[in-house]
């Protein structure tokens, strides 16, 4: 905690001049800091830098972290939005995913929430799992539409290699991802949540109307940010870094004045493919006039007929240099972002 707070105040000229209008703690398992530690962090964030009267700050927060009194802590210490780590609301899928909470939990957490006074809730979903069936994806979907939530974030099961999901579907002990039943509960998802009125702003993302987490969002539209601690990345334009990961050499690193880092310099390709990949997933879709104007790269005289045969097949539309995707192109949204791509 120390060492994230020097951290902090050693970095605080890179956001000079700026309002900061999100904190995230996140990545990892912050809901298991006390009290003292987390307001440790946000004071010294509220003395070196200069805060929007509205705030958004958001917690990552285990189900079965949500006790009443860690959930009043939060709330006194200023954070005001929860994300919660649900994934499922089926015992069978908890289990298989290996999370530490049960079901019971998984809904007890949120409702616990609300009651202790947090009025922006966030809820993690997870579908596509080979062993949970569809009808099961559907009894999670209604049961997360009818709690006090304003946010859903739902994700599709991604294997990696060298995990140990990877090494159970590779020696056959879990069956593989079956990509039509993911495109058919993630079509089961979209429908259900417009039918309740929510956004889809993004192609994970779903809220309530005008309920856009602010710090997605900004990370969506490129806006520049710290990330501080072991593993943390940072964004400005055209240039990223990343903490070391190492949880020693990241506190010797810091106790010396130091943060070790490695960075890079995103050349004119890369911050073109960025801006194509974040553009498309949102609801404010690819807005090629910036690619022009501040990349210097006209979209349509290198891929115009590429955009065009994904227009026709109705797979995005393009209006006033607006470039969206459909639902069935939402669907693919990974493979429209490289056909899309420059590779100058």
């Amino acid at each position: 905690m120390k060492a994230i707070c020097k951290e902090l105040i050693e970095r605080k000229s890179e956001l000079t001049n700026q309002v900061i209008d999100t904190v995230y703690f996140g990545g990892g398992t912050p809901s298991v800091l006390l009290k003292t530690e987390l307001q440790d962090i946000l004071d010294t964030i509220k003395e070196n830098y200069t805060l929007a009267i509205e705030i958004e700050c958001t917690l990552e927060a285990n189900p079965d972290d949500c006790s009443r009194q860690n959930l009043s802590d939060w709330l006194e210490s200023g954070v005001n939005r929860l994300s919660i780590g649900v994934q499922s609301f089926d015992q069978r899928d908890l289990d298989w995913m290996n999370r530490s909470h049960d079901h019971h939990q998984a809904t007890a957490s949120i409702l616990e929430a609300e009651k202790a006074g947090f009025r922006s809730i966030n809820l993690d979903l997870i579908y596509g799992v080979p062993t949970m069936p569809s009808e099961v994806w559907e009894l999670n979907v209604q049961q997360a539409l009818s709690l006090p939530i304003n946010h859903i974030s739902a994700y599709s099961l991604t294997v990696e290699k060298g995990t140990a999901l990877h090494h159970f579907v590779k020696t056959k002990k879990y069956p593989r991802l079956d990509e039509e039943k993911s495109a058919s509960e993630f079509e089961y998802f979209l429908k259900e949540v417009e039918n309740k009125g929510w956004e889809q702003y993004e192609i994970s993302n779903y809220c309530k109307p005008g309920d856009y987490a602010k710090h997605n969002t900004n990370y969506w539209k490129q806006k520049p940010y710290i990330g501080v601690g072991p593993s943390a990345h940072s964004y400005q334009r055209g240039y990223r870094r990343w903490n070391v990961a190492n949880n020693a050499k990241y506190l010797k690193a810091t106790e010396i004045g130091e943060v070790l880092y490695n960075d890079e310099q995103l050349s004119n390709a890369d911050q073109i493919n960025e801006l194509i990949m974040l553009g498309l997933r949102t609801k404010w879709g690819l807005d090629t006039n910036v690619l022009r104007e501040e990349l210097k790269y006209d979209i349509d005289q290198h891929v115009g007929t590429e955009i065009e045969d994904l227009e026709q097949n109705g797979k995005l539309t393009n209006i006033g240099g607006i470039i969206t995707l459909t639902e069935k192109g939402k669907l693919i949204a990974d493979y429209i972002a490289a056909t899309l791509f420059t590779t100058e």
